[in-house]
């Protein structure tokens, strides 16, 4: 039996080189610092604002010791040379995180600059809304925080090959152990510590970038920017839509992937596909919002929200331009926070109802109090209000 989930959507990174200046860098190198760690990013965008972190001495001192570590990291015997002693002096330990934390805030104090950078570009950036209600100082040195654990998650998985929480899809993309990578590690690390990388978060994120990029794990930026591209002309037919005639105010697909290499798309996902069409070809919702990115199988070719809007078109004549794909999500939770999302980026109404559709088995789940737990522990937050579900 088919069952949906009405929810009110919510808001909710050759051996043998010569040194380079950073701007050389891949573009997905911008991309991945804007989306992953848009503090950092946009530190790195205010002059003013990176001189003065550049130019503090305690913050100065704790990047020199990290530099000296990292030297310290590349001089013993390249054939005995371990993974984990390679990216060791990338990460910022507890003790670490807190103390640039507290210079943070005291700089906020000290600097009318960093207070006008934090006003002017963090708050309104709707990049940490997890902490709106903070004080504008304490939103400067918890966005750090955040950004410091997620520095550090990128490089205990894909740098020393920590296994993830979804291991089957999240994982690194080598053999850790191998020769190979060890000595990728080396020459990616060697390379950086040839660069004159000043700002006290500046050798670790180009890692980390470094790490995502030669680790394939681009995905959550291979279609930005969305609403100039993929999302192009749904973004521009939604400002037409009369949102009072309708019933709900769009319908979310959830995915489905596939496990094989074969098929872009699975058969429950083809069932789920078949629930949103129907819901769109009833009259109740003006827009279709298909979510799922490269997840599955392992490292998969093809995103599954785009494969799902090709299919929409192709088999059930659903118009481009009522299709939302957001080709990034990687779980449920995801599918629902990625989606909230852009509702509000595209400004659909949410405080009208929307349609989550989803098989049986999946609707049970996400309509559980084991699903809002999971989201609370993933994402700190709920990313929707699960209403009712009916079939």
């Amino acid at each position: 039996m088919k069952k949906y989930v009405i929810i009110i959507c919510l808001l909710l990174t050759v051996i043998g080189y010569c040194q380079v200046a950073q701007d050389t860098d891949p573009k997905v190198y911008q991309k991945l610092a804007n989306k992953n760690y848009y503090l950092l990013d946009a530190i790195d965008h205010n002059p003013a604002v990176k001189k003065i972190f550049e130019d503090d001495t305690v913050l100065k001192d704790i990047s020199k010791v990290k530099h000296q570590a990292i030297v310290a990291s590349l001089l013993g015997d390249s054939k005995t040379i371990d993974a984990k002693d390679l990216v060791d002096p990338y990460i910022f330990s507890d003790s670490e995180i807190l103390k640039i934390s507290e210079r943070l805030e005291a700089l906020y104090t000290k600097s009318e600059v960093v207070r006008d950078f934090v006003k002017t570009e963090l708050r309104p950036s709707g990049a940490y809304n997890l902490y709106e209600g903070k004080g504008n100082q304490k939103l400067l040195s918890q966005a750090w925080a955040l950004c410091a654990r997620g520095v550090n998650h990128v490089l205990k998985v894909y740098g020393q090959g920590e296994s993830p929480q979804y291991a089957e899809i999240d994982s690194i993309s080598y053999n850790v152990n191998s020769s190979y990578y060890k000595q990728t590690l080396f020459v990616w690390s060697d390379h950086l510590a040839a660069n004159n990388l000043q700002a006290f978060y500046s050798q670790s994120t180009q890692f980390v970038l470094s790490l995502l990029y030669f680790n394939h794990r681009d995905e959550a930026v291979r279609y930005d920017p969305l609403g100039v591209l993929e999302n192009k002309n749904v973004k521009a037919h939604i400002s037409s839509i009369d949102f009072e005639q309708y019933k709900y105010a769009s319908v979310l697909v959830l995915g489905n992937g596939p496990e094989n290499y074969r098929d872009r798309l699975s058969a429950l996902g083809k069932f789920n596909i078949k629930l949103g069409a129907e819901a769109f070809l009833s009259g109740d919702v003006p827009l279709i919002i298909v979510s799922g990115g490269h997840a599955h199988p392992y490292r998969a070719a093809y995103a599954e929200a785009i494969e799902m809007k090709k299919e929409l078109i192709a088999q059930y004549n659903i118009p481009e331009n009522c299709i939302i794909i957001e080709p990034y999500a990687r779980h449920t939770t995801t599918n629902l926070r990625n989606a909230s999302r852009l509702l509000i980026a595209y400004n659909v109404p949410i405080n009208r109802l929307s349609l989550v559709v989803t098989n049986n088995f999946h609707s049970e789940y996400t309509g559980s109090e084991r699903f809002v737990k999971r989201c609370f522990t993933e994402l700190g937050y709920q990313p929707a209000t699960i209403k009712k579900a009916f079939e």
